[in-house]
Formats: structure tokens, C-alpha cells, sequence
């Protein structure tokens, strides 16, 4: 009688990931219909109501819709991924299931067409500008190429991009731009080719950090899944196509290549070249070095975190070296840090701008004081810390850098958190998975206007409200349901 009471149940039970195919099915609507229509890429705009009407500041029903659509099918995708990870003992019998699934989902993100970013046509284009015109990104900009010829002035691969961004020399570590060079090269000048090279490039990427997370876990499959189906870096990762998932692959090798192949050199060349293409890379070295001598002695400890970081700067400083001719090559690089866009100065900036440059000076300093503070007790703890002690510490640098020092803030750079979170406490990780999940939210006041904005001080607020709340709610759910350390999943 109780086993058919439990089959019963179980054929009763809801079936969350078939729901999760269909809401991304949902989801990449709109792109399958523009793709069927014949419409060119070059037309296409990033904005998710491309398929109702042109994007403009007034707010029109047609954005109402649009915005409705993207909001309901979000949430609703965020809170069937949190059934999901919940329930996956359930779900997922086997580490071949998981794989498969986090591979249909992928692919279905995969054909989306970018929505809510222009920047993967940044990507050819600076790409394009180098391959085929032999131009330095860093030093040369689009508009700057298409100056100079006719042919420049009418190619669709530099044309996509231009406006925004078109005037900008590049503002990534010249691993990226190399990788542009070649992906860009490989379309023949079809934007169209060059687009689906990209979306390639970055499905491996995500499949691979995938396995990776899978093996550095001990082949757990609730970490597979808290990074395989994230909202954020399917929308994001594979659909907008942003370049983070670069960042995020060379920090997990790294982390594979110290975790289990027990090899320092490997580990901190690959947060180098991570560190080339996005500099918050720098970040997470120091904490595996301390950990890794963590029971010499000071003088010890101090020689050989000289000795890697002498090795980080070679493998850098070789990377810029490929582009650099005088120091004006940082100037691209540094005039990310000298926009207020979706940042908590952006408030300020609208107010005073010289006054939010001078406060985001000022958190940045401050910033590295309590971060150097963190790094000397490590240096000088003489108490034996486990490897999650230390990438706890990480982890909460990490989100004060995010959100308390970066002027140019993007909903993206929040899966900066996703390589290393399954090493913090239960309720952290789900706290963690839950802001990228409020950053993509938060960005959505924008659908109703226009999505390409500047200096909106809504969107910091609406974040910092709904992870204050997100946090609150965690944090009395763990005490009701968890005493002690059991785990939430």
C-alpha cells in the first residue's frame, strides 16, 4: 500500500525541468520569429521588443508588453531553477542526465539573439578592425577605420557597431581582442558568420566551465546545475554573448589546475592570462597562494608569494606586450572606471559628476585598504584555515569590489561570483546565485523606456532594496528550516 501511495506521489510530482525547456523555449520566441521573417542581423535591435516596434524614450503599450513578457517569463525561469536545484536528487539520477539537460537549455540560449546588449558586435567589430584592416584596437578605434577608406566606411561587420561604441579604442586585457582577431577573421566579413563563430565560441565556453565546476567538485551535480542553468548566464553568457564567460573559464582552469593537478605554475599562468582579459582576476590569486603555504613559515610565505607574483606579472606584462606601444594603450582600459553607469555613484553622478569621480576615488581606496588589511592576517595567521576559510574571505571582497568601487556597473559582472561560490556556506551560495538573479531584475525598469541608458540612478536603488530583502528573507528561512549546518539543497 505505501509504495503505491508513493507512486502516486511521484507521478504527481511536477515535472520542473521540462517547464524550464518550455519557459526558455518562451524565452527565444522573439529571435526564432525574426530569424524565420529573413530580417539581416545588421537590422536587428538590441532591444527585447524589437519584434513590436522600433526602440524609443516614450513608453509605449508595445513596451508594456514587451517588458511584462520578459519579467513574467524571468522570474518565473529564476524560481523553477531554484525548484530545480532544490529537487535535483530527484530530478537527476545520473551525472549523464544533468549533462544532457544543461546541454538542450544551452542550445536553446544559444539560438536567442542578443537582446538587451550591443556588445558582442563591439567584439567583431574591433575584431573585424584588426584582422582585416591591421589596425591596433587599443590605439585605433572604428569610427577611426572607417575614416580612412571606402571600404571601411561600407562594411556591415564595422557598421553594426557604429554609434556607441564605435568611436572607443578597445577597454578589455588584449587576450580578448586577440580572440576577437581571430573569431572575427574566421566569418570572412559575414556578420551573419561572425555572430554565430561568437555564440559558438562562448556555448563551448559555458560547457566546458560546466565540467569543469563538475570535476573541481568531486563531480557534484548541484554545483553543475547552480552554473549550467543560471538565468543569468544563459541570458547573458550565451544569448547576449558577453565575454565574462572567458574570465570565468580561465579562473575555473586555474582552479582545476591547483585543485587537482596540484600545480601552482599552471594555476597562476592561467589567472594571468584571466587577469588579461578582465583585471578582477588579480583578485582571487593571493588568496591561493596564502592558502597553498599556509603552514610555512612568515619568511617563506613572503618569498614564495614574490616569486608568483613575479611569474603573474611576466605572463601579464608578455600578454600586453602584444599591443602595447606607449603607455597611451591604458587609456582605453581606464575609461571604464571614469563612467557612473548603474553604479550606487551613479546618484551622485547625476548631481555632480566631479563629485562622484572624487567618492568613487575614495571607496576605491578604501577598498584596497581592507583589502590588503585581509591579505596581511592571512600572511601572518598562524591558525591552519581550510581551503573554504579562504575563498570565503574571496568571496565577500569580491562582492564589496562589485558594488561598492566599480563606477560602470552591469548586471553581467555579477557572475564574477559564480567560479568560486560553491566553497561558501549554504545560505552564501544561495544568497550568491540570488543576486545575479536581482541584477538582471533590476535592469528591467529600462524596458519600458529604452534599453541603452546612461546615468539612471533607478537601477542601483531597485538592487540594493531587493538584495537587502533577498538577503533578509535567506537569512529567516535558513534559521526556520536549517538548524545547525545542514545544507539548503
Amino acid at each position: 500500500m505505501k509504495n503505491i501511495e508513493n507512486n502516486i506521489i511521484d507521478k504527481k510530482q511536477i515535472n520542473y525541468k521540462l517547464i524550464f525547456i518550455l519557459l526558455s523555449v518562451a524565452f527565444i520566441s522573439p529571435s526564432i520569429v525574426y530569424l524565420l521573417q529573413g530580417r539581416k542581423i545588421i537590422d536587428l535591435v538590441s532591444s527585447f521588443t524589437f519584434f513590436f516596434t522600433e526602440p524609443t524614450w516614450k513608453c509605449t503599450p508595445a513596451k508594456v508588453i514587451g517588458t511584462i513578457f520578459f519579467v513574467g517569463i524571468f522570474i518565473t525561469l529564476a524560481f523553477v531553477y531554484y525548484k530545480i536545484i532544490k529537487n535535483h536528487k530527484k530530478e537527476f539520477t545520473t551525472g549523464k542526465k544533468v549533462a544532457i539537460f544543461i546541454t538542450i537549455v544551452s542550445i536553446l540560449f544559444f539560438i536567442m539573439l542578443p537582446l538587451t546588449s550591443t556588445d558582442v558586435f563591439y567584439y567583431i567589430g574591433t575584431g573585424w578592425s584588426e584582422d582585416h584592416y591591421g589596425v591596433n584596437p587599443y590605439y585605433t578605434s572604428v569610427n577611426d577605420v572607417m575614416a580612412e577608406t571606402e571600404e571601411a566606411a561600407n562594411d556591415e561587420m564595422l557598421l553594426k557597431m557604429k554609434g556607441i561604441w564605435s568611436g572607443q579604442t578597445i577597454v578589455y586585457g588584449p587576450v580578448w581582442p586577440l580572440i576577437c582577431k581571430i573569431l572575427s577573421g574566421l566569418s570572412m566579413g559575414n556578420l551573419f558568420v561572425a555572430l554565430f563563430i561568437y555564440k559558438l565560441f562562448n556555448l563551448s565556453l559555458h560547457l566546458i566551465n560546466t565540467y569543469l565546476i563538475y570535476k573541481i567538485t568531486n563531480k557534484r551535480n548541484i554545483f553543475a546545475l547552480l552554473y549550467g542553468i543560471n538565468p543569468l548566464i544563459l541570458f547573458d553568457g550565451l544569448a547576449n554573448v558577453h565575454n565574462e564567460l572567458l574570465l570565468i573559464f580561465l579562473i575555473l582552469l586555474g582552479l582545476y589546475f591547483y585543485i587537482k593537478k596540484k600545480n601552482v605554475t599552471l594555476a597562476v599562468i592561467s589567472f594571468a592570462l584571466g587577469a588579461a582579459v578582465k583585471y578582477v582576476a588579480i583578485l582571487l590569486i593571493p588568496f591561493i597562494i596564502l592558502y597553498h603555504y599556509r603552514k610555512e613559515k612568515l619568511l617563506k610565505k613572503i618569498l614564495y608569494s614574490c616569486l608568483w607574483a613575479l611569474l603573474f606579472i611576466v605572463v601579464l606584462a608578455l600578454c600586453y606586450l602584444i599591443y602595447m606601444r606607449d603607455f597611451d594603450f591604458l587609456n582605453g582600459i581606464m575609461t571604464q572606471q571614469g563612467k557612473f553607469v548603474n553604479s550606487i555613484f551613479t546618484p551622485i553622478a547625476i548631481k555632480n559628476f566631479d563629485l562622484a569621480l572624487s567618492v568613487s576615488k575614495g571607496f576605491m581606496l578604501a577598498f584596497i585598504v581592507i583589502y590588503l588589511v585581509a591579505i596581511l592576517k592571512l600572511l601572518f595567521e598562524k591558525k591552519q584555515y581550510t581551503f573554504s576559510t579562504f575563498i570565503r574571505k574571496y568571496n565577500g571582497l569580491l562582492v564589496l569590489f562589485l558594488f561598492g568601487t566599480i563606477t560602470n556597473f552591469q548586471s553581467w559582472y555579477t557572475l564574477w561570483l559564480l567560479p568560486t561560490m560553491m566553497w561558501d556556506s549554504s545560505k552564501n551560495i544561495k544568497w550568491l546565485a540570488s543576486i545575479t538573479i536581482l541584477a538582471e531584475l533590476g535592469n528591467i525598469v529600462y524596458f519600458i523606456a529604452y534599453e541603452h541608458y546612461m546615468f539612471g540612478a533607478i537601477y542601483p536603488i531597485i538592487l540594493l532594496i531587493t538584495i537587502i530583502i533577498s538577503n533578509v528573507l535567506c537569512e529567516k528561512k535558513q534559521r526556520i528550516i536549517n538548524k545547525g549546518d545542514k545544507r539548503w539543497y
